[in-house]
Parts: structure tokens; sequence; C-alpha cells
């Protein structure tokens, strides 16, 4: 274990160097000598670079303590130094930064009175801030250095001002530039600024040329420079690091962009964990390097770690409250955003003491993640920031809370812009996928008056607009159900209708059915009655009852060709009548239909002889010249027959059913009909086919 001599941990972390820590800032001793000499030229300077680059820290704890020791040749070292950032009121946060550095006066009310003094000064004109130091009377041969740091904040500030207002953005700059330009009082301003937002310093007037002439880049630092940012901070507090972790710390850090916070923060956790786990005597290596999660997870790891400790009602502050310090902008580049206690206080709608208190815990000794740091009282009125915009890139969490921000802000400007255009009749009520994002986003964020001023003073309108696209969508689904049940209704009262009509109509039509069917059976039982009795009659060669006419037997004639056929046999009658009749009543392959072959198949039976086919028997004749019958039948064929033995003499051959047959007058020749769509004449005594006649 680490033995009681006090070893201060030499590395700041996620948040920048301070003043009071330039022997800790090793690596940047060029650059520090680079900014002297581009103030002392235009006492106006721009330090850009990129985020994570050390701006804030290369200012504060490499040029400030230059300033003092009056390594700036001429100016000498006596400096008022003045820090303040944009936020979201420029001029406001200046007056505020310069009452509390350069006003004597020293009861709070006295403050107040002077901030409110500088403040109308400085609204004046260009000259504004001239004016206002000229009236503190700052000690002869005395420099006021203003330093803007964060100078970005002002583009947000400046996209946010309500139209036909005072451009106190614009305002803001001339203040600054004015300032730095006149040779009265000795004024110098220096701007940090991340170099992605150089562009939007066209906006203002004089403001490319000032920076154009007096910006200082930052560039990456050399592997040997950051060897040494690892090194000398490890050596001045006394303690000892291994090559091999010199190494892997810069091997880890590589190209990341946010590689200087990243490796402040794992030296800072690296240095914590050594204290833990071994004696002074030995060396930060590999093994505390790996129990703090290495450079890709240390920061992300800690940060969780703070925050699983919190109660389930911390967390919902904490989520609240760095949401509330981060913003992503509409081209996607995250930003910081300072906000008083109070106002994260309102916008969770929890107590000042709550957030205080979880406040306390992300800003605790060796963790750094809030500012401002660990020693400075906290109340409703004090400016809350993160230590540093590479924290929203690496902690998880943190990383979802700003896209989950992004989002809200996003639905609830929308919601704004449509309630102002619908006010004006410009836009319509809120529908559709619309509402119902509105509706789930209000639901679930839980948005209030407070938490909407950070982005517009419309919230009240906003919502009432959502209430009444809700109500206007309740009203019309009420209306759209109640439409709905009455057509339901009308439609069944139709069915039931119908359903009536229906079983009337069927019970009519199957008594009519069974009427039919009934009458019908008892002509079927009289026609089998008369076929039954003509076979009775029926005999092969002589007899008075062999040679009944149709009209005797049926009643009807039967015309096939000749006078002759009208002296049909009784046999040849019945088979002929069964055929018209079947045909008449429409009832094939019916009960009907089988009733009635069997009653032809019973009055043939009543004969010497039985004459068999594979199906129904359709049509009989007989030979008007010799003692022979012919047959037509359902199984395609029609059969020739002799008259009194009922020997099969020919088979005479269809493709379909056989429904007629008939003899020519002379006996010599047959005719057939078929359902194959053919008549067909045959040889009376061979059966052979003697021609066919088709039909379509």
């Amino acid at each position: 274990m680490i033995s009681s001599v006090a070893i201060t941990n030499p590395f700041p972390g996620l948040r920048p160097f301070h003043e009071n820590e330039s022997h800790l800032f090793f690596g940047r001793e060029g650059q520090t000598d680079a900014l002297l000499r581009r103030l002392r030229q235009h006492r106006f300077l721009a330090v850009v670079g990129t985020s994570g680059s050390g701006k804030s820290s290369l200012v504060r704890a490499g040029l400030l303590p230059s300033l003092y020791r009056g390594f700036m040749t001429k100016a000498g070292s006596r400096w008022q130094v003045v820090v303040m950032r944009p936020g979201e009121d420029p001029i406001g946060n200046l007056a505020e930064a310069l009452s509390n550095r350069i006003i004597a006066g020293s009861a709070i009310e006295d403050r107040a009175i002077h901030r409110i003094v500088i403040d109308t000064m400085l609204r004046r004109g260009r000259l504004g801030l001239v004016e206002a130091v000229k009236s503190a009377n700052l000690r002869v041969r005395t420099n006021l250095l203003v330093v803007v740091d964060q100078f970005e904040e002002l583009f947000r500030f400046q996209s946010r001002q309500k139209q036909g207002s005072e451009d106190e953005a614009a305002a803001f700059v001339k203040l600054l530039l004015a300032a730095a330009q006149q040779p009265r009082i000795s004024i110098y301003v220096v701007l940090t600024m991340r170099s992605d937002f150089v562009g939007d310093c066209a906006q203002f007037r004089d403001l490319p040329e000032a920076i154009n002439d007096s910006q200082y880049l930052i560039a990456r630092m050399t592997r040997e420079q950051q060897r040494s940012a690892i090194e000398g901070p490890v050596a001045v507090n006394y303690g000892k690091i291994t090559p091999v972790l010199v190494n892997r710390l810069l091997n880890d850090v590589g190209d990341n962009p946010d590689q200087l916070p990243v490796l402040q923060h794992a030296l800072m956790r690296t240095w914590e964990q050594w204290q833990v786990d071994s004696d002074v005597e030995d060396s930060l290596d590999i093994p505390h390097y790996q129990a703090i999660g290495g450079m890709k997870e240390a920061l992300s790891r800690h940060a969780n770690e703070i925050y699983d400790k919190l109660d389930e009602k911390g967390k919902v502050i904490a989520e609240r409250l760095f949401k509330c310090l981060t913003e992503k902008e509409a081209d996607n580049r995250g930003v910081r955003r300072l906000a008083r206690i109070e106002e994260i206080s309102a916008v969770g709608n929890v107590s000042i003491a709550e957030v205080i208190k979880v406040a306390e815990r992300f800003r605790q000794p060796g963790v750094s993640f809030l500012m401002p740091p660990v020693g400075t009282a906290l109340s409703g009125d004090t400016t809350l920031d993160i230590s540093h915009e590479s924290l929203m890139r690496v902690w998880d969490k943190l990383k979802i809370w700003v896209e989950e921000e992004a989002e809200s802000a996003e639905i609830y400007r929308r919601l704004s812009d449509t309630a102002t255009k619908q006010a004006k009749g410009k836009a319509e009520l809120y529908r559709g996928i619309d509402l119902e994002v509105a509706l789930q986003w209000k639901k679930e964020r839980l948005p209030n008056a407070a938490w909407a001023r950070r982005y517009d003073n419309n919230f009240e309108a906003a919502t009432a607009f959502l209430e009444q696209s809700e109500a206007e969508r309740d009203r019309k689904a009420e209306a759209d159900e109640k439409a709905r049940k009455k057509a339901i209704r009308l439609r069944n009262l139709i069915i039931s209708g119908l359903v009536l009509l229906l079983s009337a109509m069927t019970g009519i039509a199957i008594y009519a059915y069974l009427q039919q069917k009934k009458a019908v059976e008892q002509e079927i039982k009289a026609f089998a009655r008369q076929l039954a009795a003509d076979g009775k009659r029926l005999v092969t060669g002589s007899g008075a009852d062999s040679n009944l006419t149709g009209a005797q037997l049926s009643g009807k004639r039967l015309v096939t060709g000749s006078e002759a056929d009208s002296n049909l046999t009784g046999a040849q009658l019945s088979a002929l009548s069964f055929k018209e009749f079947s045909k008449d009543i429409r009832f094939e392959k019916t009960d009907f239909s089988l009733e009635l072959n069997s009653a032809l198949r019973q009055s043939l039976a009543k004969t010497p002889f039985r004459l068999n086919h594979d199906g129904f028997v359709y049509a009989a004749s007989y030979s008007p010249v010799s003692k022979t019958l012919v047959t037509a039948s359902s199984d395609n064929t029609a059969r020739v027959w002799d008259a009194q033995s009922g020997k099969e003499l020919a088979r005479l051959n269809h493709d379909g059913d056989v429904n007629a047959v008939s003899y020519s007058p002379d006996g010599k020749t047959l005719a057939t009909a078929s359902s194959d769509n053919t008549a067909r004449v045959w040889d009376a005594q061979s059966g052979k086919e003697l021609a066919r006649l088709n039909h379509d």
C-alpha cells in the first residue's frame, strides 16, 4: 500500500489546466511563445483548434502565467484578466465578469449595482467596453486582458435571437474589436474557438479580417511533446512511471481527436489506482492502467460508476442535468451549453438542493466531469458546465442523452412553429403520424416551460395547439365510431330483412319443389305402370297386341319418317316414349330417370328374353321387313338383336350416349344419333358404318 507521504495527483482529468498549474503544463512551451508574439503585435488573438486540442489550457496555464511574469516585453507584468463565455447573454456575461474582477466594492449590493451600470455602458455603443474600463480607474500601467473562452457559443446565441430585435451578437463583437483597436487604454482580447466554427465568423463585419491577422491554429502535439506531457507532471510530483506504460499510452492515444482530455483523464485514473494498489516506491505500470479500463474505456467506465451509485431519482436528475449542459447543432456538431442550477431545477421539476447533491457527485475530487471545480460552493445561481466536449463523445450514456435531446428539441421546434402558423391561418392542426409522434414525445419526455425556454418562449401556445389537435382527433374518432355503429345497425337490419325474405322464399320454393316432385313421382309411377302393361302385350312376331299402334298405347303419334312407323310395336313405343318423357322432364341420372329406366327394363323383362346393355336404354326400333330389333343405350352403343331369340346380332359403337335409333323403310340400313355430336348410318345386316354426319 501507499506510504503516509501525501502525493498530489498531477493530472487534472477532463477539465482545463488552471493558471496555478503551469508547473504541471508540459509539452507546449514553444506554442506559448507564439501566442505572446501575436498578442503583442495585434492586441487581438484568436486561439483556434479542434475540440480536444487544449486551447483553454494553453491560454490559462501557458499564456496567462507568461504575462504575469512579464514575458511580453513593453507591456509589463501588471495585468487584470477577465475570463468569460458568451453563453446565452454575451454582453450581460461580459458585464458580470468585469464587475467581479475590476470594480471596487466588497458588498454584494455594490457589485450588483456596478454590474447594472457596466451593462448599461456596454450597450451604449461600440466603445462601451473602453468607457467601462475607464470608469474602473485601474492602476497606472495596468493592462486589461479579456479572454472570451468558447467563443463559438456566440454563433448559437445569434441563431436564436428573435427577428426584429437588436443584434446583440454583432454588438458584442464590435465591443471586442473596438477595445483592441483603440490606442487610449491598454486592452487586449483573446478568443478561444473550435476550428470547425471559423467559417461562422463571416457573419460579423471586420471579425474575419481580425482573425486572419492574428490567428493561432493549434497543431497536434508530436509524440515527444505527448511524452513530455506524461512524464513531466509525474516527475514534478515525485512519482515514477515505467517506460512500457508511457509507450503504451502514446500508442493508445494515436490519432484520437480527443487525445489530450482523454489522455489526461486516463492518467488521472491510473495515478489514483496506483495510489490504492502500490507503495510510493513503485512506479505507475501497465496493471494500474489496465485496471481502469485503458484509454478506450476509462472515461465511460468512470462516469458510469458514479451514475450507477445514484438512487433512481438521482439518475433521473443526472440525465436532465447533462441534457441541459449539452446540445447538438443543426449541422450535427455537439457543443457545451452553460446552465444555472436553478434552471436545471426547474427543467427537472426538482429542488435546487437535489440538483446540487447530484452535481457534487460528478465534480468530487478525482472526478472533474462538471465545472466549476471542486471547492467552489454551489447555489441556485451557480452556472454549471461539462468539463470538456469529449465527455459527449466518449461517455456511452451521454451520447444517447445528447441524441435524445436533439430529437426532442426537433419535435418541439416543429410543434412550436406549426402552432404559430396555425394561429395565423397558415397551417392545420396536427393529425396522423405528426400528432402521434408529438403525443408520444410529451408522454415520455415530460417537457415543461422551463425546458422549452432554451429553444423559444412559445411553450404555452405549442401545448395548447397539441391539446387542440388531440381533442379534434378524439372528436373525429367519436363521430367516426358513431357513424360506424350506425352503419352496422343499418347493415344488421338489412341482413335481418334479407334473411326473413330468403326464409320466406326458401319456404315457398321448398313447397313448390315438393309439390312438383310429388306430381312427377305420380306421373312416373303411372308411366311405369303403363310400361309394365305394354310389356305384357309385347310378343315377338304375331298376335294382335304386337301390332298395337303408338296412339293406342300412349295417346301420342310418333313420326319417324314414314307412315309405316305409326305401327310400331308396344315395345318400340314404350322405349321411344321413355326417351321423350325423360327428355321433357330433363332429369338425367337422377332417382326419377333411374326409376324410368328400371320401368323400361321391367317392361322388356316381360318378354321371353332379356336384352342387356351396360347403361340406360334410351330407344328401341323394330325392322319393318325382318324380325330384328335395335336398341340405343347410354353405354355408347346401339345393338341389333334377333327379335325371336334375343341374340345380339351386331354392336354399333359411338363415343357418347346413343339416344336415338331408326330403321330405313326397306330395313337395309340403320340410323343412330349420339351425344358425341354425330349421327351415323349403318348396314343393318353386317353392322358396318356406312356414313357419319358431324355436328358442332
